[in-house]
């Protein structure tokens, strides 16, 4: 094989050796250290190889031999640049495409992530990307155990983190931290305290002596059914109170709303604007000279996969979407169905385990706009179990 690749690089010739004493033109060629190979005897002839540099110098030797040489097959590199040396563009292309080959070879490609399940991809590549790793930084300035450790620093969810770079791709590989099993204290004692202010008016007591009565007004922290019982024998036992407590809360909500409100609506009008992707330049594939005073841009893309392997090179499409200004006015009418609009919200988001018994929505009108007080009376649960140690 190595001896192929340098006949190759040197160029070889097929010829033929014609006259009387084709057999003496072979023993002076080797009396002349003229290397030949793969000979084959004809009538009256010869024909073999050599290096295209050795049959330059045999012309003596054949007139000496009196034989004539004629060449029937050329093979190797000088004749393949021979054949194109008029092409000049074609070799600085393949060169300037060998010297840029090399060159981004010094870049990171494709940074791919793997192990990750409670910590986010997107946090994990900002804090890659914080330390020098993203796609499009020059490689060779990363000092990759330095970086693992700034990381597993800044991210105390990561247990152990690996970053390989092999090429022109980064293989991120992590482990995450452990969680904290949560302790079963369901055989702890405790007591049923309340968590707000309020007036009793159900109690479901599952376990623990009720401490309180239905009417009663309690304050936040006050205990509602305690984790101490006497027995029958006058010892006293301690036990895990569960109990569900209703009662009546107060609450209030405050919202102000300016008399004048301003907002943006996007119309139909837009217009794309393409870029070719490539590594961290972005190069315009189409002219948009519409602009937009004002307006709201998305980016989408995509980018070319190679055996799963995300490369920087794609399309990435911003679309600017034209958006008008509108001022109106707030009534006093208008401003209370905003207040009620808001307080349905709250009651389902916020309060959906809770009961509305009364609600009064109040306006007072100043210069600058309304503030609306919701007073609001929920009847929900106040219980919350209380672990205590024994010797308290």
């Amino acid at each position: 094989m190595l001896l192929k690749i340098i006949r190759f690089l040197r160029g070889n010739v097929d010829f033929t050796a014609s006259g009387k004493f084709p057999e003496r033109f072979m023993n002076i060629t080797s009396k002349n250290g003229v290397n030949l190979w793969n000979p084959v005897p004809k009538k009256n002839a010869i024909s073999a190889s050599m290096y295209l540099s050795d049959y330059k110098k045999i012309r003596i030797l054949a007139r000496k031999s009196r034989v004539k040489t004629r060449v029937t097959a050329k093979h190797g590199l000088p004749f393949i640049i021979n054949r194109y040396k008029a092409r000049t563009g074609l070799f600085a292309g393949a060169v300037c495409g060998i010297i840029l080959c090399i060159f981004l070879s010094n870049f990171i490609w494709s940074v791919k992530i793997s192990g990750t399940e409670e910590i986010s991809n997107t946090y994990l590549e900002s804090l890659l990307e914080d330390n020098g790793i993203s796609v499009g930084m020059w490689k060779n300035n990363s000092d990759v155990d330095q970086i693992e450790r700034n990381i597993q620093r800044k991210c105390g969810d990561i247990r152990w983190m690996s970053i390989n770079i092999t090429g022109s791709l980064v293989t991120v590989e992590v482990k995450e931290t452990y969680k904290k099993p949560k302790l079963d204290t369901s055989k702890n004692p405790c007591n049923v305290k309340a968590v707000k202010d309020g007036v009793i008016t159900r109690i479901q007591a599952y376990n623990g002596r009720p401490v309180v009565t239905k009417g009663s007004g309690v304050v936040n922290g006050q205990i509602l059914v305690s984790g101490l019982d006497e027995t029958k024998q006058g010892d006293m036992r301690y036990l895990r109170a569960n109990a569900k407590v209703y009662a009546d809360i107060t609450e209030q909500q405050t919202l102000s709303i300016p008399k004048k409100v301003t907002y943006s609506t996007i119309t139909e009008n837009y217009v794309d604007r393409k870029n070719f992707r490539f590594l961290w330049l972005d190069f315009p594939c189409n002219l948009a000279f519409e602009n937009y005073d004002n307006f709201v841009s998305t980016v989408h893309g995509e980018n070319l996969f190679i055996n799963d392997v995300v490369l920087p090179v794609g399309l990435k499409i911003r679309t600017d979407r034209e958006l008008v200004t509108t001022e109106n006015s707030v009534s006093k009418n208008k401003a209370e169905e905003i207040a009620k609009a808001d307080c349905i919200l709250y009651e389902i988001f916020t309060k959906n385990k809770s009961k509305v018994i009364s609600k009064q929505i109040s306006v007072k009108e100043n210069k600058d706009g309304y503030r609306l007080t919701t007073d609001y009376i929920f009847n929900e649960n106040i219980a919350d179990q209380v672990d205590f140690d024994v010797t308290e």
